[in-house]
């Protein structure tokens, strides 16, 4: 019996012929059979927000890394201590406002979650769905969030609550304790506070995570799931164990507490690891309609993301960047953008020996030829590494970067790597006009996650950083 040829079809995510008897795509590896089509909504970006070593505020820390200043500072506990790394970039507490919870509110609240809260707040304000007071402009009810953390509050809540089990007694611990420190609470807090009851959820893929947040919520719109969603990511890092558990892997810088300013040097041949830093960042996404229906001003508009696994090692990254290459080719699947449209990389670049060299490799594997004539950059040594909250932040940076069409300079770069080889902007901030920008987000266990992110859509007002608090 002679079986009939059977006919072809595209690829509904990325084009390529495809079979019809394929239950997933060759080229992508996106599924064709037996699944809802995708809605496939456009989303905007039209609020920013962010609370870091170099700004507590978007507006402020844009400023700062636009003119390459650094949030790293020397820690006198890790100092008296005796640490190998003695340098963070720690939030200024003492100016930190809290301006949508009340005292006994926020007293009951953990750290993680407030910074968040602080951050979305802002991003909110901007985008015209609070006023300055944080009371809703509108229904948001529909609205919901993807947030990320690694450890949310476990050291800085669930930590000093052991030791108070330990030393007096299982009678005395806080009846808010499983109220702080889970992870999820910082979503809980947005979308209690703003009224937000629609999807919710919490992401938690090492450094990769505030990545990865921003682009589970861009799906969740991009399928007409919801109208609006808070995407952002936020980190606590400040107990000494972080130091510690970090120090006892030889994964930050030790050649630098003398001068903490140019500990992190992303890209550079000079690089010996990363320093911690905390704060967080957050976006607010719309549907394309919804957002044109209100009248918002939108920043930017994401159109891509994915994520991968390198399935290699739990510390060290995949060598030839193959893992991360497949995020960043599904990011350009997703948002059906060749990869000669790319005019800026923001880079994950934590400033270890081996990260930045593998990062280099998979944009060498994506860019080809092009590598070289792509402004390249890294927001860590401005900011230190902020683990699940790290790119949060740097997508919000990123944003702007977009919004005003400038590439901040990269801090610390000064002797280049021929491992690299990439054009790595440094010294002052570069004018460049670029319709899509990349954003990667590596971590940990081989997480690898990639958004693609493109100019405001011409129909809106542009919002830029001259518009934030």
């Amino acid at each position: 019996m002679t079986l009939a040829a059977s006919s072809s079809t595209s690829c509904p995510i990325c084009g390529v012929s495809v079979s019809e008897t394929q239950q997933f795509c060759s080229a992508c590896g996106s599924g064709l059979r037996g699944q809802r089509p995708r809605t496939r909504r456009r989303v905007v970006v039209t609020g920013v927000g962010a609370v870091c070593a170099v700004g507590l505020t978007a507006k402020e820390a844009w400023g700062n890394i636009l003119d390459g200043k650094s949030g790293i500072k020397r820690i006198p506990y890790l100092q008296d201590g005796n640490y190998a790394c003695q340098v963070r970039g720690d939030l200024d507490m003492d100016n930190l406002p809290n301006r949508f919870l009340d005292p006994k509110t926020a007293r009951n609240t953990s750290q993680f979650s407030l910074w968040l809260l602080e951050a979305t707040g802002a991003a909110m304000i901007s985008a015209g769905l609070i006023d300055a007071e944080g009371t809703p402009l509108m229904d948001l009810l529909p609205g919901g969030s993807v947030i990320g953390t690694c450890v949310g509050g476990s050291y800085d809540d669930l930590l000093p609550a052991y030791d108070t089990f330990n030393t007096r007694g299982h009678d005395r611990l806080s009846p808010h304790l499983h109220v702080k420190f889970p992870l999820n609470m910082a979503s809980y807090t947005v979308q209690w506070r703003f009224g937000m009851g629609g999807p919710s959820n919490t992401v938690s893929t090492a450094c990769a995570t505030g990545t990865q947040a921003i682009g589970e919520a861009f799906h969740v719109i991009q399928a007409g799931i919801a109208p609006l969603m808070v995407a952002g990511a936020t980190e606590s890092t400040v107990h000494p164990m972080g130091v510690a558990g970090f120090s006892a892997m030889r994964a930050l810088v030790t050649d630098s507490n003398e001068h903490p300013e140019s500990a992190l040097r992303p890209f550079d041949a000079t690089r010996a690891g990363f320093a911690l830093g905390e704060g967080a960042g957050a976006l607010v996404l719309e549907d394309y309609d919804f957002a044109m229906a209100r009248g918002a001003r939108v920043f930017a508009e994401i159109v891509g993301f994915a994520s991968s696994n390198d399935a290699y090692h739990p510390i060290a990254p995949q060598p030839d960047g193959t893992g991360a290459a497949r995020a960043i080719a599904g990011a350009l699947a997703d948002a059906g953008v060749n990869p000669d449209q790319i005019g800026h990389i923001q880079a994950h670049a934590a400033s270890t020996p081996a990260g930045d060299v593998a990062e280099a490799r998979a944009i060498h594997q994506i860019y080809g030829e092009r590598t070289s004539s792509i402004p390249v950059m890294s927001v860590k040594g401005n900011i230190g590494h902020c683990m699940g909250g790290a790119g949060a932040i740097e997508t919000a940076m990123g944003v702007l970067s977009m919004a005003e069409q400038v590439i901040p300079p990269t801090a610390n770069y000064k002797n280049p790597d021929p491992d690299i080889a990439l054009d790595v902007v440094h010294g002052e901030p570069r004018p460049h006009a670029f319709d899509h920008m990349a954003k990667h987000g590596f971590g940990l266990g081989g997480q690898n996650a990639a958004l693609i992110i493109k100019r405001a859509p011409e129909e809106f007002a542009q919002q830029t950083s001259e518009d934030l608090e």
